[in-house]
């Protein structure tokens, strides 16, 4: 059940609904059943995977209680490793034969390819690493272990962010299902709006963008320097407008039920250098790794060399984690390279703004720094967005030295699959994202304009019920993180 679905629209007023109106002792398995049904609507066979990995969990918590350190260890150490050969097999079982394959046959071998096929549960990464956080927080003593199984049930299986995050803490969300939630006239109304604007990020952004980065990338072959960068280019703003749409929807409908999940992206594209993009980038993810793998690993503790190595390490799982191709795991490496490198060349570059009598908060060497940055960020991209490494490796080169200047002045509306009037709306809705996430970046509480000014909210709310009604004619496709 897609959040931009019929069904979904009927789904929810009736959730929310009966959650108020049942007496308070029912909400939270109301919650579970409701929960479990919107997975469900997938595949019904996911759900039980999703119980497995929440009893997994929850009995390596139970017998942490009371237990010597080696005990809680070896629990700690069953529950990841039980868990991620669920995720392993089931995300990565192809990768890793299809991977093998290829060595066996440099080799001059032959691996018969298995006769069944594994599907991918939707999902399936997002919760297995809210539930193992939720292992390792009482291992740490973060969180008392949770006697009342259907509540922990419920907090693996939180519907408004359970496919596609944020990733929750328990420490956060756990504690909140012990919470009285009443009907809030103005905490509803700005989680419909958070709804409202992400909504307006998928149907209205995201549908126009895909158009022209699905017909650059399937055409790649055809396209010059210029094109496939333009497709990248907007291929960042798509995945940026999709994910963050989706936190957006889920973190509202959140609210509307009364509850607080934190929030995955911060105006990513604002920041000054690629370390600063990922503290705002899928905020939760990247928190994840830094507290349950960087840290563990040892952080930066242990010396300069071996900070950077367990940096490159962070990010090559979570290219892995992104996707099971190789494609991913480079994307994930270059990430953690462009952060290595700028953190090496900040003396350099400190150096070289005292020569200059440049100040560090020069307007002109922060743009500068924003487009550097995001210019970076699409370079990998280009890997994350490919079908093949050759494809990717293709791209690279060709923006680098096939780039044709005349086709920036002769590539048309047409040629980009959007016509005069959809190429308007999608350039017209940038220049709001735009407005929006400066008045954001300048520390502005984006709801508290329209509470002093119900004619300028009711105004803003009407121009995006607009744009998502002249959104109507395009297919409503499925998040992008859905996939992962």
């Amino acid at each position: 059940m897609l959040f931009n679905s019929i069904q979904f629209a009927v789904f929810f007023p009736i959730a929310v609904l009966v959650y108020f109106i049942i007496p308070y002792r029912f909400r939270n398995i109301w919650l579970l059943v409701t929960s479990y049904f919107y997975y469900m609507c997938w595949r019904k066979e996911y759900a039980l995977l999703m119980l497995l990995s929440t009893l997994i969990t929850y009995l390596s918590a139970l017998f942490m209680e009371g237990r010597s350190l080696g005990a809680k260890k070896a629990a700690v150490a069953v529950s990841f490793i039980l868990n991620l050969s669920i995720l392993g097999f089931f995300k990565y079982f192809h990768f890793f034969f299809d991977s093998l394959d290829f060595l066996v046959d440099k080799a001059g071998g032959h691996l018969d390819k298995p006769a069944f096929d594994v599907l991918l549960p939707v999902g399936i990464s997002f919760y297995i690493f809210q539930a193992l956080s939720y292992t390792m927080d009482v291992y740490r003593g973060e969180v008392k272990c949770e006697k009342n199984f259907l509540k922990y049930a419920l907090f693996v299986s939180f519907f408004p962010q359970l496919v596609a995050g944020p990733i929750e803490r328990s420490k956060n969300l756990l504690c909140q299902f012990d919470e009285r939630h009443e009907f809030e006239y103005k905490r509803v109304r700005d989680g419909l709006f958070r709804m409202l604007w992400g909504f307006f990020l998928k149907l209205v952004l995201v549908a126009r963008l895909s158009v022209i980065v699905d017909l650059i990338y399937g055409n790649s072959a055809d396209c010059t320097g210029y094109q496939l960068m333009l497709g990248t280019f907007f291929f960042a703003l798509q995945i940026y407008c999709d994910f963050s749409g989706y936190s957006e929807i889920a973190i509202g409908a959140a609210k509307v039920l009364g509850f607080t999940i934190m929030d995955n992206f911060r105006q990513p594209f604002f920041a000054t250098s690629c370390k600063e993009l990922w503290n705002r980038w899928h905020i939760s993810l990247n928190t994840w790794f830094r507290d349950y793998l960087y840290f563990p690993l040892g952080g930066s503790r242990k010396g300069v060399f071996r900070k950077y190595v367990n940096l490159m390490i962070v990010f090559a799982v979570s290219g892995l984690w992104h996707g099971a191709a190789w494609t991913f795991v480079v994307w994930g490496v270059l990430s953690g390279l462009f952060q290595v490198f700028g953190d090496l060349l900040r003396p350099l570059r400190k150096r070289l703004r005292e020569f200059l009598h440049i100040g560090e908060k020069n307007p002109v060497l922060y743009v500068l720094s924003v487009i550097m940055t995001f210019m970076f960020f699409c370079i990998s991209l280009v890997f994350f967005r490919s079908q093949s490494m050759e494809q990717a490796l293709f791209i690279m080169k060709s923006i680098f030295s096939a780039f044709d200047f005349g086709s920036v002045i002769t590539t048309s509306p047409a040629s980009l699959g959007l016509g005069v009037f959809h190429l308007a709306i999608l350039i017209f809705s940038l220049i709001i994202l735009f407005a929006v996430d400066l008045y954001k970046e300048k520390g502005y509480i984006f709801t508290g304009i329209f509470a002093r000014r119900p004619l300028v909210r009711w105004g803003f709310y009407y121009m995006l019920v607009t744009l998502i009604i002249l959104s109507a004619n395009f297919g409503a496709e499925e998040f992008i993180y859905f996939r992962f």
